[in-house]
């Protein structure tokens, strides 16, 4: 299989970044006997205690070289070319995580064998389109779309993050193919809550969780930092809490907008954190928002909504399969987003209703739920026959 993730390597030895990145590589050993991954991977000595040491014996790693952003992909472009030749050989069977640079590379190289492969696609690139900012990047996101759609369409099977929303691009023309829908989010019992009574006699809290914290990112960091001023102006005192890490200095300019905004002391950065930390977070807020120019089938929603928060966001990709439409309020629309929280901080049956709602409906992203329809899918690749 082939993805976007990072693979750490020390003294010959292969680790996954954590034990979530354990267990996602470990859903296809559950059907196939051996994995071989194709993945960029960096050199690490000594590991962090985070790695989690991948098992030897029944997977194989593909080192390929490590790179971020299209610059210095382009300057790496024949070596990633040169490491992915002989990846496809001895396979019987394939899955493309896409998008992903390196999936792309393998894809080309393997169809070239006509042996059976899946995709999952884990975010739509139309957005990607829509949601970039200067020429190159929209261009990038067009070849990205029309490769994805190939891929897709010459695959034995195609799963989507999404139930409905991304099977409308991506799918498979081929005319015995397959297809299934599934999260990458292990979503345990044990993380869930329930449902949750109104939060009176309190300044209310959000939570917002990214990869990257970066002065005005995809994630509306700056669009949330701006409604609690204009709260402020109305006499409602709501608190944030962003947490991922530092991209570009995002968190110190961020600081500096909420303080020159008069709301500096109403936000809060964590960093990064762990997946015990998440669930501690999402259980001291109140709500969950993320407005977004683009996304998959966002799993940090999810996991907001199994903890029973109401959750605020945007109308692009799957969220419209999660969340009601009152709630996703346009990118770049402050007026509603604020709106809406004031909604949720001063309404007692707004706020239970949406946390009943999404409570009910994270439901259907439990673990062993979503596991079985993976498990029946890979079986379905595996035992394929033209």
């Amino acid at each position: 299989m082939s993805c976007d993730d990072t693979i750490y390597c020390c003294e010959g030895k292969f680790y996954a970044a954590n034990q979530e990145g354990y267990d996602f590589f470990q859903r296809y050993l559950r059907v196939f006997e051996e994995l071989r991954i194709v993945c960029r991977c960096q050199d690490e000595n000594p590991v962090k205690p985070s790695r989690v040491l991948l098992d030897a014996n029944r997977i194989e790693v593909v080192r390929i070289t490590d790179f971020h952003r299209p610059k210095q992909y382009a300057t790496k472009y024949f070596q990633v070319g040169r490491e992915v030749k002989g990846a496809v050989l001895g396979c019987d069977r394939a899955v493309f995580r896409l998008p992903s640079t390196v999936a792309f590379r393998v894809w080309r190289a393997y169809r070239k064998t006509g042996l059976p492969y899946a995709c999952e696609i884990v975010y739509d690139a139309k957005d990607g389109i829509s949601a970039s900012t200067n020429f190159v990047n929209k261009m990038l996101w067009v070849k990205i779309h029309n490769d994805m759609q190939k891929a897709c369409f010459d695959a034995v099977g195609v799963s989507c993050v999404t139930e409905h929303y991304l099977q409308q691009r991506y799918y498979t023309k081929v005319k015995d193919g397959f297809s299934s829908h599934y999260s990458s989010l292990s979503l345990d019992k044990s993380f869930y809550t329930s449902a949750r009574p109104f939060p009176a006699n309190k300044t209310l809290g959000i939570a917002h969780v990214a990869k990257q914290v970066a002065f005005n990112g995809r994630k509306g960091i700056n669009q949330i930092i701006e409604a609690l001023a204009v709260l402020k102006k109305e006499g409602v005192i709501v608190n944030a809490t962003f947490a991922g890490k530092d991209y570009n200095g995002g968190i110190e300019k961020l600081k500096q907008y909420a303080g020159s905004l008069g709301v500096g002391d109403q936000v809060r950065f964590s960093g990064f954190i762990t997946r015990s930390e998440l669930s501690e977070l999402l259980d001291k807020s109140d709500m969950y928002v993320m407005p977004t120019k683009a996304e998959g089938l966002p799993r940090v929603i999810i996991e907001a909504m199994a903890k029973g928060l109401p959750c605020i966001s945007s109308p692009v990709s799957g969220n419209p399969e999660l969340l009601s439409s009152h709630y996703l309020v346009s990118y770049y629309d402050v007026a509603t987003l604020a709106d809406r929280v004031k909604e949720l901080a001063s309404d007692k049956e707004a706020y239970e209703k949406a946390s009943s709602d999404n409570f009910n409906n994270s439901q259907k992203y439990e673990a062993s739920l979503l596991q079985e329809r993976r498990d029946d899918f890979y079986t379905k690749l595996k035992t394929y026959n033209k």
